[in-house]
């Protein structure tokens, strides 16, 4: 008796699943490939449309299409030592949009980021990954996008942002510059920014 009851369920959820892979398929291709996506260096999964990550490698340009992205915004400079030789064109090659915003590392300036958030906000929910060397500078334009566009707490924010690194002064200073263009406060419960 008690297997007669399970089977059915089992059963609901597996088409529960399939008719949702079919109206996402990168559902079923992030399942197979999570594990080779948190190879990607710091790469944070913010919700189903938007991480963040640290340098790319060809590999992972594949493994990220697989995985249903459709645009790469790229905010570091391409430095030869540190950067994906023709990164724009390897992601155009794999069918995605490719966006390069070359921030100044010790110069974060409003127009940057404002730069991102325009592209982000032409289609919101075109899964999209934004990446920099490391995910220092990308981890906080994750920040501030999530709280200013997407409305998040913004102390879990800053936690997700901290799990990357803990931002020192030029980066504070261009977060409450952006931030008060936005008319918000950096305060809140738990937001230390020492």
């Amino acid at each position: 008796m008690h297997l007669a009851l399970t089977i059915p369920k089992i059963l609901i959820r597996w088409l529960i699943y399939l008719s949702l892979a079919s109206y996402f398929p990168w559902l079923s291709a992030q399942e197979n490939n999570q594990f080779s996506l948190d190879q990607i260096i710091n790469y944070i999964e913010y919700d189903a449309f938007y991480s963040s990550s640290g340098q790319v490698t060809e590999d992972d340009l594949e493994k990220l299409k697989e995985a249903g992205f459709n645009r790469i915004i790229y905010i570091a400079f391409n430095d030869p030592k540190r950067a994906l030789l023709n990164e724009d064109k390897l992601v155009m090659g794999l069918g995605m949009k490719y966006f390069h915003i070359p921030v100044e590392w010790n110069n974060p300036e409003l127009t940057d980021f404002m730069t991102f958030a325009a592209i982000m906000q032409v289609q919101p929910k075109k899964r999209t990954l934004l990446h920099c060397q490391v995910n220092y500078r990308a981890s906080v334009f994750s920040f501030l996008y999530r709280v200013i566009y997407n409305k998040e707490n913004m102390a879990t924010a800053k936690l997700d942002m901290e799990r990357i690194w803990k931002p020192n002064k030029i980066w504070r200073e261009f977060i409450f510059e952006v931030l008060k263009s936005y008319q918000l406060s950096p305060d809140c419960d738990a937001c230390d920014w020492s």
